[in-house]
């Protein structure tokens, strides 16, 4: 499951989107071309952004994912090619057939990868006393979670990061910059699951019937740490201004551990979704997921291609 494509582009100004010779055609003061088989993400911020229908299927054909935000400059839709996968009918069947056991076993290890992320950035940032609490929760993480040491942990976790006071149900610019970074990588990783074959309503743990991403929803956990210490690091005080949104798009380029391996963002969610589609196939036990520390901590953007 190589993807070639590399590069995100966030369209904040007044343009033209189409498409000639294979590229993608920027048109504002000037015109600029782009390989479209380059592009991974486009991340429309603008409502004076158009698109001619003829780019929208080489977008598709491409494989591209796009973002279109709302009046808060948040994304609110997003267009996911099919990217029809050669054995979707033989996964979907497995992916229906997952015992319960398994769906046990994959969310605990999901959910431990998770706080031992968020007890890294603790680490990071000096918050050693919360750091040793989440650890002890992090061991603890029982089959399926059954004893909620997830939520345990949330509740340590943001107000020790954050500051004392602060909840995720509260209406901050805060809040405002992690549902940004979170809706991005999220759709980046429904992008994934469709191309292998699994079906993203069909969650581990998250079973909203409402919800065509659950099981996106699922695998995002262990990358919010990337996207919590992206946020920090921006020093946000009164609003998400666009510098904020663009150094939250670029965390689809951030460097990232995964089996002791640094790849960028995108290109490792492409990693953990085929362990997770090997693991629905019973071609393996194992389960890759990213691990945050001082090298792979969502504010270095990946640069090296001797890695992956």
């Amino acid at each position: 499951m190589f993807d070639e494509a590399f590069r995100t582009l966030f369209m904040s100004k007044p343009s033209k989107l189409s498409h000639k010779n294979n590229n993608l055609l920027i048109q504002d003061e000037k015109e600029v071309f782009i390989p479209l088989r380059d592009i991974h993400t486009i991340v429309i911020d603008t409502p004076q952004t158009t698109l001619t229908s003829s780019l929208m299927k080489e977008l598709a054909k491409h494989k591209i994912l796009v973002f279109f935000c709302d009046d808060s400059h948040l994304p609110s839709g997003v267009f996911s090619p099919f990217l029809t996968h050669y054995r979707s009918s033989a996964m979907l069947n497995s992916q229906i057939s997952l015992s319960k056991q398994d769906k046990s076993v994959l969310w605990q290890k999901i959910i431990q990868a998770k706080i031992q992320n968020q007890t890294n950035l603790l680490k990071q940032e000096n918050k050693t006393s919360t750091a040793t609490k989440l650890q002890s929760l992090q061991k603890s993480v029982k089959l399926a979670d059954s004893t909620n040491n997830e939520a345990k942990a949330s509740a340590l976790y943001f107000p020790s990061l954050f500051g004392k006071g602060f909840s995720r149900k509260d209406f901050s610019p805060i809040n405002s910059a992690l549902n940004y970074g979170y809706a991005i990588i999220r759709g980046c990783i429904a992008r994934n699951l469709i191309g292998s074959g699994l079906l993203p309503s069909l969650g581990i743990f998250h079973a909203n019937q409402f919800n065509p991403f659950n099981l996106a929803d699922d695998l995002i956990e262990p990358y919010r740490s990337f996207v919590d210490s992206k946020v920090l690091s921006l020093g946000i005080e009164t609003e998400l201004e666009l510098s904020h949104r663009i150094e939250l798009v670029n965390l689809l380029n951030t460097r990232v551990l995964l089996g002791g391996k640094a790849y960028p963002l995108h290109r490792s969610i492409t990693r953990v979704v085929w362990s997770v589609s090997n693991f629905v196939c019973g071609k393996s036990r194992e389960l890759e997921l990213p691990f945050f520390d001082k090298g792979s901590n969502g504010r270095e953007v990946y640069e090296s291609a001797s890695d992956v």
